[in-house]
Parts: structure tokens; C-alpha cells; sequence
């Protein structure tokens, strides 16, 4: 069995953006539950020259024998510019990725997926 559900919320007063997916799954061997979001923050810029990092990079795996858990957590965020009716916006952003998933059996191969 599959359950999708999909989220937008717009903030015009503070210029963001953010959509979510949340799906669970249950088969045979596991429980499982992926969450997706995207967040988007948009900024007039006047100082062209301005500096921008590169994006950020953040990812955590964890792995519980005991409560049969298995967590994975990706997320980027960083910020790009981009031209719009003649002025230059600086966009800001998040992606999230999470990755839950209850073994009803756990073994050490089954740990290698996410890997």
C-alpha cells in the first residue's frame, strides 16, 4: 500500500516557496517513509557584486539494530541569481530529502541498500 501527499505554500510577504511530498509504503519486508521538500526564498539584489558560495552539502546516515530503523538525510542549500523583467533576483534555496525505513526483519545485508 502507497500514500502520497503533496503540500505548496506560498508566502508572498516574505517571497518563499515551499513544496513537500510525503510518501509511505508498506511491503513484504519494510515500512517505508520518504519525505521531499523544497524551499525557495527570492530577494532583489542591487550590489551585483556580490559573492555566492557554492551550494552546501549535508548527508547523515543512521542505523538502529535494536529498533530494526534505518534514517538516511540528504539536504543542499545555497543560492543562485537570475534575471527577471529587467532586475536581477537572488534566489535562495533548500532541498531536503528523508528516508525512513522499519525493517520487519533486519539484517545486515538489508543495511547495504542505502549505502
Amino acid at each position: 500500500m502507497k500514500k502520497i501527499l503533496f503540500q505548496k505554500d506560498i508566502d508572498f510577504a516574505q517571497k518563499t516557496k515551499a513544496l513537500a511530498i510525503s510518501q509511505k509504503s508498506q511491503d513484504e519486508e519494510s515500512f517505508t517513509h520518504i519525505r521531499k521538500r523544497f524551499v525557495y526564498q527570492v530577494a532583489q539584489v542591487t550590489n551585483t557584486q556580490e559573492d555566492l558560495e557554492g551550494p552546501q552539502i549535508k548527508i547523515c546516515k543512521q542505523i538502529d539494530h535494536k529498533r530494526r530503523i534505518e534514517r538516511f538525510h540528504f539536504q543542499v542549500y545555497g543560492s543562485f541569481f537570475m534575471n527577471h523583467n529587467r532586475s536581477i533576483l537572488k534566489v535562495g534555496f533548500q532541498h531536503t530529502l528523508d528516508i525512513d525505513i522499519l525493517w520487519k526483519h533486519f539484517s545486515s545485508k538489508k543495511s547495504a541498500i542505502l549505502a
